[in-house]
């Protein structure tokens, strides 16, 4: 038993031995790569989506999310990048954008293909890559596991994407539109009520017999004084509650 328990000993010795030589380099790939996820970060006021693809080898690609305007991605998988870092790392990243600042609000989708380095990694070792588009549309590319807020990140523009004071009031523009909408609306309806109720009631009936009937369900129908009144005050509700939201908008102003 005991030249047995030795074995098993000795056994498990060269097992130890053999982990702890495997370990550091079990995340290498056969040619001197190591797999890394990707990230995207998108410094411009356009839409922005990309996918990452090694010029050598067309089956090292990965990527594929949109980002919106002044914003960062998730964590894509994968690529693979060299484990030591030389002159003349390229890759090939294809991207579509999309202007959000246009009247139109979204203007037509521009591909286009750019041909990047990676530059030095940082403290020598292979980290994450992020793909980059700044505010003029140029694309660039760092690997790094340092996020853009951190002082060790190499990317050219510090910190996290800052929306700029025309991208806040575009997007003020939009919610305020909303919300005069909504009074518009409301007035419209209440004048409507005033002068000839018939039509909007009866569109009204119709609507609140399919999706709420148990709120009507008191009236006998759109012909019913209760229920012109109970129409009213909804959108007198309605006219109080747009008010609010376009007076907050405002004071939100950019």
């Amino acid at each position: 038993m005991k030249l047995i328990n030795h074995r098993v000993l000795r056994g498990s010795r060269t097992l130890l031995a053999v982990s702890l030589f495997v370990l550091p380099v079990i995340g290498l790939c056969g040619n001197g790569t190591v797999p890394v996820s990707i990230h995207g970060v998108n410094y411009s006021g356009d839409d922005f989506s990309y996918v990452v693809e090694d010029p050598q080898d067309s089956t090292n690609k990965g990527g594929g999310e949109s980002i919106g305007p002044y914003e960062a991605g998730g964590t894509m998988c994968c690529y693979r990048l060299p484990q030591t870092w030389r002159r003349g790392i390229q890759i090939k990243v294809h991207a579509v954008h999309s202007a959000r600042l246009s009247p139109d609000k979204a203007g037509p989708e521009i591909a286009e293909t750019q041909i990047v380095e990676v530059p030095e990694y940082i403290d020598g070792k292979t980290g994450e890559l992020w793909v980059i588009r700044a505010a003029d549309g140029a694309l660039s590319a760092v690997s790094s596991d340092f996020q853009p807020n951190h002082a060790k990140w190499p990317g050219a523009v510090k910190g996290w994407p800052v929306p700029s004071l025309e991208y806040k009031r575009q997007r003020w523009g939009q919610y305020m539109k909303l919300a005069q909408d909504g009074l518009d609306t409301a007035n419209e309806a209440l004048a409507e009520l005033k002068i000839s109720p018939q039509k909007l009631v009866a569109g009204s009936w119709k609507l609140d017999q399919k999706y709420q009937p148990k709120s009507v369900q008191e009236f006998s129908g759109p012909e019913d004084e209760r229920y012109v009144e109970y129409v009213r005050q909804k959108f007198l509700r309605m006219k109080r509650n747009s008010e609010e939201e376009v007076r907050q908008v405002q004071e939100r102003r950019p």
